[in-house]
């Protein structure tokens, strides 16, 4: 959920360590620049050559000059110097680490669901490998749980129960759909008869996994959780016919989107979480 409010600006003290990795990534952008227009310059390097360090660690010319070859080097720099720092900063949780475990494994299906191999995904996004990715995501995490406490500290306790009274209505909502995709080769009406066939085997009494097996060639199957706080990154439709649905229950009707015919299965529900539960989400709402 990426969302700028270009009419606001935040101006705030960066501590030390971070002071350190900015003049990092300047020194990156600078060497990205010469190394990439005059390529003669890189002769005149000592290959271990010192361009950024910080108490967590250094890195040298030898070791961009190699990420370089695969991937963007401001980057890399930033995550070799801000990573040890949040570690120390972040000690994750049992929860949190398997929060995090889940995330990768949902992006995965998903991607898999799209004909996307695990060595294709990691290849297209610079990942090295499955603990590569998991790495990545586990360094994000961190980041935002920097960013957050950033924030709480000039968000007040009452505009974060001001939106939590106002807003938050539901817990996490967890689904599971059988997508007909709308293409080129497949029409609306077909689209739409081959969801109302699989509705008619779920009324027949057939099992949501078993139909899904069955229709696997024609169709897409996903995981599909959300709640209060990243609803607005699905379909309209998806989301009120999930509200709508029990646990166990499935859409009577093919539920309509801009990809194709839903047909969606309520897998579980959770309260309205408590406002300390909610609180760095509506936090991350409220920073925007």
């Amino acid at each position: 959920m990426d969302k700028k409010d270009e009419n606001k600006k935040f101006v705030f003290n960066i501590k030390d360590s971070y002071i350190e990795i900015i003049m990092g990534i300047a020194i990156g952008i600078i060497l990205l620049l010469v190394l990439e227009q005059i390529p003669a310059i890189r002769k005149i390097l000592v290959p271990g050559d010192i361009i950024a360090k910080s108490k967590s660690g250094k890195v040298t010319e030898n070791m961009l000059y190699k990420q370089m070859k695969k991937s963007y080097p401001v980057s890399y720099i930033l995550e070799l110097i801000d990573n040890p720092i949040l570690e120390k900063k972040y000690k994750l949780t049992k929860e949190q680490e398997e929060e995090i475990e889940k995330q990768v494994e949902t992006i995965l299906k998903q991607y898999e669901g799209y004909g996307y191999t695990n060595d294709q995904f990691f290849e297209e996004n610079g990942f090295e490998n499955e603990q590569d990715f998991l790495d990545y995501m586990k360094l994000d995490y961190r980041r935002n749980l920097y960013c957050i406490d950033y924030f709480k500290t000039i968000i007040t306790s009452e505009q974060i129960e001001e939106y939590y009274n106002n807003n938050v209505t539901y817990g996490e909502i967890n689904t599971k759909h059988m997508l007909v995709k709308t293409s080129d080769e497949k029409t609306e009406k077909e689209a739409l008869a081959t969801a109302n066939e699989i509705i008619k085997k779920l009324n027949s009494g057939a099992s949501f996994d078993d139909v899904a097996n069955e229709y696997s060639d024609k169709i897409v199957v996903e995981d599909v959780s959300f709640d209060n706080f990243n609803e607005s990154n699905y379909d309209s439709n998806y989301i009120d016919a999930s509200k709508s649905l029990e646990v166990g229950a499935y859409t009577k009707e093919a539920v309509k989107s801009s990809y194709g015919y839903h047909v969606i299965l309520c897998v579980s529900k959770t309260e309205k979480p408590t406002l300390e539960q909610a609180e760095n989400d509506i936090v991350e709402i409220l920073s925007q």
